[in-house]
């Protein structure tokens, strides 16, 4: 397992969950905020992605809760030290897209060790309906037999074209890498997108494989988890979101009503950044935002301008507005307000 365990020795421990098809890299900006403000910050790419192992088997959330608990067995006996030391406190988790489906998974597997969720535009919600290639996803890919002749298909093809694919995307960015961002024109998100272009084809096999593997294997659609969800929601463990208005990947138009069918009665809050696309935690002025909340939201804050602002945003009020903002205020880094931690 490729990981990264930075931060003050002592902080409360914050792990991050990437999404599909990325890595530990994702967090780069957002684990820095994070540590910035006290936290101990553990990133890691999850089987199949990035620097990590690819197993044989189905990537499903069984294998990834298995690999999370492995991991923070392991990086907490480091943490105790040879003696054993102190007990140490249950972690928060950041669940991000697929992530958010492996930290709910692993909260109600393991609940005395996970101290807070915030999921960030989870998979999970969004119907079937609105799947892209239905017919590929699931009439071929999603099917047994159906779809191990594909993949192995896909993986022959891969093997056999990976060096004129090299040579064809050497320099070049494809349209799929550039983030789902405010300005994905900008220097920055290009430059992004050639590095993950670059990456995707100099792996183009092991790419490809463990893309298609994680959407034939995770359960990305509500009526493959909503269950769990309710689960969630019925757990003690507390739980917060957080989405882009603006998110083109997983639009929380599309999650809006589960999301508050589910989490409404528990009184979790969801706040949305406007104009704020899927990369939220890829942009500096997105993730001072999303760093404040979960500052307050990580620490337990008291502080009267944070509980006003998840009031505002409560699932159980306002229901109609909370897709578009409606009539609420945006919050403001200013507004939310950074607790010492």
């Amino acid at each position: 397992v490729n990981y990264r365990l930075e931060g003050p020795e002592g902080g409360a421990i914050v792990v991050c969950l990437h999404g599909l098809n990325a890595s530990l890299a994702s967090f780069g900006v957002l684990g820095a905020a994070l540590i910035a403000r006290g936290f101990r910050v553990l990133t890691y790419d999850l089987y199949g992605f990035g620097l990590s192992a690819v197993p044989g088997g189905r990537l499903n959330p069984d294998l990834y809760v298995k690999q999370l608990q492995e991991l923070l067995d392991f990086v907490q006996q480091q943490e105790r030290g040879p003696n054993g030391g102190v007990a140490l406190s249950p972690v928060h988790i950041v669940g991000y897209c697929l992530g958010g489906i492996v930290a709910t998974e692993f909260a109600l597997r393991h609940p005395d060790r996970v101290g807070r969720l915030l999921l960030i535009a989870p998979c999970g919600f969004a119907p079937r309906s609105e799947a892209p290639c239905q017919p590929l996803l699931f009439g071929c890919l999603r099917r047994r037999c159906r779809g191990s002749l594909f993949l192995g298909l896909v993986r022959c093809l891969a093997w056999c074209c990976q060096l004129p694919a090299r040579y064809y995307l050497r320099g070049k960015e494809l349209d799929s890498f550039v983030p789902d961002v405010r300005d994905p024109d900008s220097e920055q998100f290009r430059a992004y997108a050639r590095k993950n272009t670059e990456r995707y084809a100099w792996a183009l096999p092991r790419s490809l494989n463990s893309c298609l593997r994680g959407l034939r294997d995770m359960p990305i659609w509500r009526e493959d988890f909503a269950g769990t969800y309710e689960r969630l929601a019925a757990s003690q463990v507390p739980v917060f979101f957080m989405w882009g208005d603006d998110d083109g990947v997983v639009p929380f138009s599309e999650a809006k009503d589960l999301l508050i069918d589910i989490f409404g009665p528990k009184g979790s809050s969801c706040i949305l950044l406007a104009d704020a696309g899927h990369g939220l935690i890829l942009e500096e002025e997105d993730v001072a935002e999303v760093s404040a909340c979960a500052t307050n939201w990580f620490t337990g804050s008291q502080d009267p301008s944070w509980l006003q602002c998840l009031d505002t945003w409560s699932l159980s009020k306002q229901a109609d507005d909370v897709s578009n903002g409606g009539d609420k205020a945006e919050p403001q880094p200013a507004v939310v307000g950074p607790s010492a931690v």
